[in-house]
Parts: C-alpha cells; sequence; structure tokens
C-alpha cells in the first residue's frame, strides 16, 4: 500500500510535467506558425491612406511597413519569451494542489490577499493593455494600415504596441489608444476584409422640386467623378418625406476610404451646384459618419 503511495506521488507531478511540455511545444508551434502569416501578410499588402494626399514622406508605404513588421515582431519575440514563465508559473501552482493541505490556511489566505491586491489594483490598466495588445496580435481584427473611424478619430492604424496603439488621423496628428480600447470600443474599420467603400452623402430639398430630374442629372454627374468606381452605378434614394423637405441620399461606389472621401466631397459640389442652377435655397447637408 505504501509502495502504491509512493508510485502515485512520483507519477503525478511527472504527468504534469509532461503535459506541460507537451502543452508549450505546441502552443510554440502555433506562435511560430501565425508570426509567418502576419510576417507575409503584411509585407504582399497594399496600404492608401485615409484621405489622398502628397506625402511629405518619401515612401510612407514601405515605412508603414516597417513599422507594423518591427511592432509585429516585437510583439511576438515577447509572447515566445514570456510562454515559459507563464506555463512554468502555472506548473508550480498544479504540482503544489496536492502539497496545499500541508500549509496553514493563514498562510493561504494572506498570499492570495497580496496577489489579489498587487494585480487587482496596481497591475490592472497593464494587464488589461497587454492581453489585449496579444488578443489583436493572433485575432486580426485590426491591423496596420487599416482605415478606421474611433470616436472622433477618423484615420490609419499606424502602430500596434503591445500595451498601447497609435492612429495617425487624416490631417497627420497622432492619436495614442491604449489597447483595451480598441477592444471594448465599436471601430468602424473600412479595411478589414477589402479597401471598397459604398459611401453616401444625405441632403435635404424642397418638396416642389422635380426629383426625378434631381436624381438623373446627380447621377450623371456623379458618374463623372475621377473618384467613383464604375462596379456598379451611383445610387439616388428618398430616405423621407417631411413638411416642406424631401430627405435624400445620394450613393457610389470608392475603391478605398480615402477616395470615398473625395468622392463625398464631389457629390456635395455636384448637389449644390445642380440646386443653384435650379435656384432652390435652404437645403441642408448632413455627412454620415457612418460611412
Amino acid at each position: 500500500m505504501q509502495t502504491l503511495n509512493q508510485l502515485t506521488d512520483i507519477s503525478y507531478p511527472v504527468l504534469i510535467t509532461l503535459l506541460h511540455l507537451v502543452g508549450y511545444f505546441f502552443i510554440r508551434s502555433y506562435i511560430n506558425k501565425t508570426r509567418k502569416k502576419r510576417i507575409k501578410s503584411i509585407k504582399k499588402r497594399d496600404i492608401s491612406d485615409a484621405i489622398e494626399t502628397d506625402s511629405p514622406i518619401d515612401d510612407q508605404q514601405e515605412e508603414l511597413k516597417d513599422n507594423a513588421l518591427e511592432g509585429s515582431e516585437g510583439r511576438f519575440k515577447f509572447i515566445l519569451n514570456a510562454l515559459p514563465i507563464m506555463l512554468g508559473g502555472l506548473w508550480v501552482i498544479v504540482i503544489s494542489i496536492p502539497y496545499l493541505g500541508n500549509i496553514p490556511s493563514v498562510y493561504v489566505s494572506i498570499i492570495a490577499a497580496v496577489i489579489s491586491v498587487i494585480a487587482g489594483f496596481s497591475l490592472r490598466p497593464f494587464l488589461e493593455n497587454l492581453f489585449s495588445g496579444i488578443m489583436i496580435t493572433f485575432f486580426r481584427s485590426i491591423k496596420v494600415g487599416d482605415t478606421v473611424h474611433l470616436d472622433d478619430h477618423y484615420g490609419l492604424i499606424e502602430e500596434i504596441g503591445l500595451v498601447y496603439s497609435v492612429i495617425k488621423k487624416w490631417n497627420w496628428v497622432r492619436v495614442v489608444i491604449p489597447n483595451s480600447q480598441l477592444l471594448q470600443k465599436e471601430i468602424l474599420n473600412y479595411t478589414m476584409n477589402d479597401e471598397y467603400v459604398w459611401t453616401h452623402i444625405e441632403f435635404c430639398v424642397s418638396r416642389d422640386i422635380d426629383i426625378r430630374e434631381l436624381k438623373s442629372s446627380l447621377v450623371k454627374c456623379v458618374t463623372k467623378s475621377q473618384y467613383v468606381d464604375p462596379v456598379e452605378e451611383p445610387s439616388m434614394w428618398v430616405i423621407d418625406i417631411e413638411k416642406d423637405t424631401v430627405k435624400c441620399w445620394l450613393a457610389a461606389w470608392a475603391k478605398n476610404a480615402g477616395e470615398a472621401w473625395e468622392l463625398r466631397s464631389d457629390m456635395r459640389l455636384f448637389v449644390l451646384e445642380y440646386l443653384n442652377e435650379k435656384g432652390v435655397r435652404g437645403h441642408v447637408f448632413n455627412y454620415q459618419k457612418t460611412n
């Protein structure tokens, strides 16, 4: 009986150690495979600006790719270096479970309280952002080069770090965002799967206007814009009819978010020119940030 207990005491730590070793090599292999995919994806990607403009940087796209490669390599290197430490800590905890009964409960309570205070108050913001950075690394919801709209910030994801990321706004002002916000907040990502944008403007006109002539004229004008994508003819819809006005949407395809910005400007100009030509007054524009 004593021999059986001794074998059990030996087999438990051996089994736990083997499981941790298998888990370590499996996770490490998965991380390396994911890392290679990310690096390949970054090198192949074609990055366009949030708004089409001449860049004061000689080769902005290459600089963004270099930042993305450096940031991605840094995050994966940190994860690979931290993996043995995390699994080692987990191994110590699991190995210690059968022997916790030999430790006075008051000491266990004190140790647990100290760890809870340190992790819960002192390290909580850092750990939240660190965990968010790791999540972003493995799940491709946000990438360097993506055109996004977060709160009132519209621009390009320029850098993704372990605890924070940088958005280069359309006017080249940088905004530093904690990674936890990138996971918790609603983000409009214009380039998550592709760069095409079905963009629109909203405007109101008087009810006595010839709406069919308005639609025909505006669709023809938008078709001539250099920023429209001819994949489909532009469209105009009557969205609402109010007491004195008719609310309309004018929409068309653009190849990316930068050209969509320019296309919306062209569409507003076309509407203004048409209404001024017809002598119509009192029209209202309302740009929707969800475009």
